[in-house]
């Protein structure tokens, strides 16, 4: 049945049940001062960690994007590489050796040298099989890797990180990957200064205070003066970075505010200049787009929401369970009732890409076909199935798009799912754990490339919160990241993906618009689709 009218009646009578709290009540009250270079932003939820081989999730990224600096990053504008710490590098002919070159002024933020052996220490450390960084799956192209990463091989010296001298980092690759330069980009991979974090700790220890105000001791524009918990994150100008002549900003404040209604009173309070969490409620929206037009920003991303299954236990382990669940819901009701900010449904995981297939898979909203599923899984009408759960993390859009697709599974499938809301830290440590059901999910790529959606979801991969296994999916995954030629590369992927929205460990829901509300004093923002953000070009000017 259409979802048009029932999802809005449906959804009404909720609301209206519901108490509303603020996620602002342990947030710092501080008013941007006009006199002040400052930056006031809110940055989701509190973060996980700070650590780069611990971090993940939007907030700590947006943090990290200030305090660390890699050997290349990517323009805003034009999505392509550019230099960072490393001023050029060079490529061999077969593509399986990379010498990159670091600038001689580069310094920490203690004023002491970043050399080539710092980013050699941070690669051990990320590799180190007991550190359990989620995203050493994506490196071990590099020679070496994969069996270090393992435990098959306890000598660094085997893996293809090694400084040449102060200021050349060599990288050798087992295969030439296309795509490996645009994967030194994301934020994690910035260098690790040894001293101040043995100094609290082991290598390998993930839980030391290393990273805390007045301990971290990083290489980025900006560092770390203040950090209370679930208040307010303060960073500084880094007065010995580089290129701090160019950096306008004398302070950043980031306020973890969780849900958007808190985050747009924020804004019109002047709490914040910069509503920087990608989404505003719904029903701000018009009345912006009307009366303070300059102040809104409506961005396509290169970005998925979606929700997960575990499929390690049941009933997820069964396909036609999933499958029913997942022809029973009706995103275009959902993009067109619920969102409403022009997201685009989604029938794939990876979003339009120019070049790629499209319609790798078409997962329509088919009620009769769901309830078939359904019934060949051993549950006609839902008799008989068990209790189950779906986890999201606090914020007002995911509990709207929870309660909506509750509904569709009790309107379409007879089966109540009970919905429960979980604080970022315990929302992701349960999703880690494969402790859930069915849990909310969303995937931005910071290389804007399909590649990085469908890479987690190879077989032990650390961000592979599904369980989902797949060797013929691993195997076409392995065979892409060694193709050169891009169509080859796409035509392999949309292979792989096909076989993803088969099998169906996860449900794609909609392709992310970001909203973001800007003050007119913040100036050098460059709104983009990897939702990435460049604190050094961002200036405070009032006028």
């Amino acid at each position: 049945m259409p979802f048009n009218v029932s999802i809005i009646r449906y959804f009404c009578l909720a609301l209206a049940g519901l108490v509303c709290l603020s996620a602002c009540s342990k947030q710092e009250n501080k008013t941007v001062n006009p006199d002040e270079k400052a930056l006031h932003l809110s940055v989701g939820a509190s973060p996980q960690s700070l650590d780069p081989h611990v971090a993940t999730g939007v907030p700590a990224i947006k943090i990290l994007t200030g305090l660390g600096e890699r050997l290349v990053s990517i323009d805003l504008t034009t999505l392509e590489v550019v230099p960072a710490l490393a001023t050029h590098w060079e490529i061999s002919n077969d593509g399986k050796r990379y010498v990159f070159h670091l600038r001689k002024e580069g310094r920490w933020s203690d004023g002491s040298e970043v050399t080539a052996a710092d980013f050699v220490y941070a690669w051990r450390r990320a590799l180190t099989p007991t550190v359990g960084w989620q995203y050493a799956n994506d490196y071990h192209i590099i020679a070496g890797a994969e069996a270090f990463n393992k435990g098959e091989n306890t000598d660094f010296a085997s893996v293809g990180v090694k400084a040449l001298d102060a200021y050349t980092l060599e990288f050798t690759l087992r295969s030439a990957q296309p795509l490996f330069l645009r994967k030194l980009t994301p934020e994690t991979l910035m260098p690790v200064h040894q001293a101040s974090l043995e100094k609290h700790g082991a290598m390998d220890d993930v839980s030391t205070a290393w990273t805390k105000a007045g301990n971290f001791v990083s290489n980025g524009a900006f560092r770390l003066l203040r950090w209370e918990v679930n208040k307010i994150i303060e960073l500084e100008k880094n007065p010995h970075y580089w290129n701090a002549d160019s950096v306008k900003l004398d302070k950043i404040y980031l306020y973890p505010i969780e849900t958007e209604s808190a985050e747009e009173r924020a804004f019109r309070a002047g709490q914040i200049n910069l509503a920087f969490g990608g989404r505003i409620p719904v029903s701000k929206i018009a009345s912006y787009q009307k009366k303070a037009p300059e102040k809104l920003k409506l961005v396509s991303a290169y970005a998925t929401y979606f929700y997960l299954f575990n499929v390690t236990q049941p009933p997820f382990d069964d396909v036609r369970v999933r499958k029913a669940f997942t022809h029973a819901i009706d995103r275009d009701s959902i993009v067109k009732n619920i969102t409403k900010a022009g997201e685009g449904v989604a029938n794939t995981l990876t979003p339009p890409t120019p070049g790629y297939s499209e319609g790798v898979g078409v997962l329509t909203y088919d009620a009769e076909l769901a309830r078939k599923y359904l019934a060949e899984a051993g549950y006609p009408g839902g008799k008989d199935f068990p209790s189950i759960t779906l986890i999201y993390n606090t914020a007002d859009l995911h509990r709207k798009v929870a309660l909506v697709i509750q509904q569709m599974w009790r309107t379409e499938l007879g089966i109540d799912v009970t919905l429960e809301n979980q604080e970022w830290k315990v929302f992701l440590d349960t999703r880690q754990s494969l402790n859930f059901n069915v849990a909310r999910a969303g995937s931005v790529s910071g290389i804007a490339d399909p590649s990085d959606f469908l890479d987690t979801y190879q077989t032990g991969h650390g961000m592979n919160d599904t369980g989902w296994s797949n060797f013929e999916f691993d195997a076409l995954i392995k065979l892409s990241s060694e193709t050169i030629d891009q169509s080859e590369r796409y035509r392999i992927l949309a292979q792989a993906e096909a076989i993803l929205l088969e099998e169906l460990p996860l449900i794609p829901l909609y392709y992310y618009t970001n909203s973001y509300l800007i003050d007119d004093t913040v100036k050098g923002l460059t709104f983009n689709p990897i939702s990435r953000i460049n604190f050094s070009d961002i200036d405070i000017v009032n006028e």
